[in-house]
């Protein structure tokens, strides 16, 4: 009697130590997914993450979260975890439809350890993806009472059963997703703002002896689209668009002769851009856009790739984007010949590398 208490009380002790290793592993999971929040703005990374955390704490094979479409009619895969992820985010779930529709339309969390007894539970979704649901555990994404989708992870490692435990950690961490997308919402906002007053700004600089209208906008669409090809994403693919908006900027303060206006303008718009946090990363880029790839330009002198990539970019778009604006005023004849030098100066005065591609868009 006294041995069987005994075990009792070992087994008991277990699930306690059990218990408090998984909140342990729980707390750690949201504390690194709180810290991420912090540090990156991609809201696709983000959800990944969350997803990927989620699916470990709850021990599922499969993980997924769905948000709804402008209408809220239907559920879109945002991120999904499990062998057949890539199948799966494809599919749409109608609202209402199935579990996870269920639960988006009426904003409550529901645990089904068998879904063959479950009549809210869908097969054509197994069906078209040739997955198979044991159980499933499904919570909203509610903010501000409005329903923005769901989190959902999908059978139970071990056969063991989805419980409350696992719907709490699974809300802790659709709150998560919910923070991330309400930040993402705001970032956007921002962003559109920033470049619309962006945009004004240009069009301001353009009603100066600069430049003609529209020519910094074709500057940064001729010069991302290169970028792209040149493998550049991300944050480098931001600051090579905004650089090409702006590189010119220090010629607003300028009141100069033309010889000077040319030669100084890359340094102070240079200095201009430094006290803005936001275009730190483009500052070296304006400064350089005069550089030449021989080492003869300016300011600095520097030569091939100790350019700045983006620098030797905009070099070769501003002075194309001259030729083709010139093309107007000029015989087809000089064009031409116009044309012919520009190209010739490929090693010399311009990116060899930055020339095949403008070459291959403009299909000379």
């Amino acid at each position: 009697m006294i041995d069987l208490v005994h075990s009792a009380r070992v087994v008991k002790k277990m699930n306690k130590m059990d218990n408090l290793k998984k909140k342990i592993l729980q707390l750690d999971a949201l504390n690194r997914i709180l810290s991420e929040l912090t540090k990156t703005t991609d809201l696709d990374c983000l959800l990944n993450k969350i997803n990927e955390y989620a699916a470990q704490i709850v021990d599922g094979e499969a993980a997924s979260i769905l948000l709804f479409n402008s209408d809220k009619s239907e559920l879109s895969f945002k991120t999904s975890l499990g062998k057949k992820s890539g199948e799966i985010k494809k599919y749409k779930v109608k609202t209402g439809e199935g579990i996870a529709g269920w639960v988006a339309k009426n904003g409550k969390g529901l645990i089904v350890n068998d879904v063959s007894t479950d009549k809210k539970w869908s097969r054509n979704f197994d069906k078209a993806t040739d997955f198979v649901t044991r159980s499933i555990i499904c919570v909203p994404l509610i903010c501000d009472d409005e329903i923005l989708g769901v989190m959902e992870a999908i059978n139970k490692r071990n056969n063991v059963l989805f419980n409350e435990d696992d719907q709490e950690i699974l809300n802790s961490f659709a709150n998560q997703v919910v923070i991330a997308i309400n930040n993402a919402n705001k970032i956007d906002e921002l962003n559109n703002y920033f470049r619309n007053t962006l945009e004004i700004i240009i069009m301001a600089i353009e009603n100066k002896p600069i430049a003609h209208k529209g020519h910094y906008l074709e500057m940064a669409r001729y010069a991302t689209q290169i970028g792209s090809r040149l493998g550049i994403s991300g944050k480098e693919y931001k600051d090579l668009y905004y650089a090409s908006l702006l590189h010119d900027i220090g010629k607003v303060k300028m009141n100069m002769d033309i010889y000077a206006k040319n030669v100084l303008h890359p340094i102070i718009g240079a200095n201009m851009l430094k006290q803005i946090k936001l275009f730190e990363d483009i500052v070296s880029i304006v400064k350089h856009h005069h550089e030449n790839f021989d080492g003869s330009g300016y300011p600095s002198g520097l030569k091939g790739e100790n350019i700045p990539l983006a620098s030797r970019i905009i070099a070769a778009v501003e002075d194309y984007l001259k030729i083709n604006y010139n093309k107007n005023i000029e015989s087809e004849i000089e064009n031409k010949n116009n044309i012919k030098k520009y190209f010739s100066l490929a090693g010399k005065k311009y990116d060899p590398k930055v020339l095949d591609i403008l070459k291959s868009i403009i299909e000379v």
